[in-house]
């Protein structure tokens, strides 16, 4: 598989919000890979409602996951390369796939998030994913787009597993290679994806800072 890597203020229909937080850095790539969703400034009551709820209830539902081989006893896979202390782990469960296509399941993750630390990994959130073609009211009615950076990877190349490259060639493929483009990418023998896993979005419950939570 290729790699991946509330504490609101009651607002009221209308409200405009300030949105500050939502400087991610994502979609700065000088390819044009990662795609950021609209953003919006205002959600209404049962928005803030929902976000709450979710919000509380992975609080709870997660802690069965600190451990992260109860995360591997329920299928979360580590995509991708070790990663460095302090940095980010996705841990996939491809099975759930068809959930998050349908609407967003608090049970079923696309991914949990661990940070690397110096003895092992602790859970820091939770991954939803969203087909690519979901329009901006259905991603706003799962996470609404005044706190959610809904992001997308698209045009991707992947080499061939069995091909070495150089330092210089790896600069081509990948979320952030020079190749976007599905001619570029057979041309030079690789694996192109329109994009990976449609729509995704990172929630963090733990954290108490509204700024800090997506």
């Amino acid at each position: 598989m290729i790699s991946l890597c509330l504490a609101l203020c009651a607002c009221s229909h209308g409200q405009n919000l300030s949105i500050h937080h939502r400087a991610s850095g994502m979609g700065m790539d000088a390819f044009g890979h990662t795609r950021m969703s609209e953003e919006r400034t205002s959600l209404d009551e049962r928005q803030t409602t929902h976000i709450d709820r979710l919000m509380r209830y992975l609080r709870t539902s997660l802690v069965k996951y600190r451990d992260v081989r109860a995360a591997e006893a329920a299928g979360y896979v580590p995509e991708g390369k070790d990663v460095p202390v302090g940095a980010l782990k996705h841990f996939v469960n491809a099975g759930n796939l068809p959930a998050n296509a349908r609407h967003l399941d608090p049970d079923k993750p696309m991914a949990l998030l661990y940070r690397r630390t110096s003895t092992g990994f602790e859970l820091a959130g939770v991954m939803f994913s969203a087909p690519i073609s979901a329009s901006m009211d259905n991603l706003d009615r799962r996470i609404p787009l005044v706190f959610g950076h809904w992001h997308s990877h698209r045009n991707i190349c992947q080499p061939h597993p069995d091909r070495p490259l150089t330092r210089e060639e790896s600069r081509e493929f990948g979320f952030s290679g020079s190749i976007n483009t599905r001619a570029a990418c057979e041309a030079a023998g690789g694996f192109f994806f329109d994009n990976v896993f449609g729509w995704m979005v990172h929630v963090y419950p733990f954290e108490r800072d509204v700024a800090k939570q997506f």
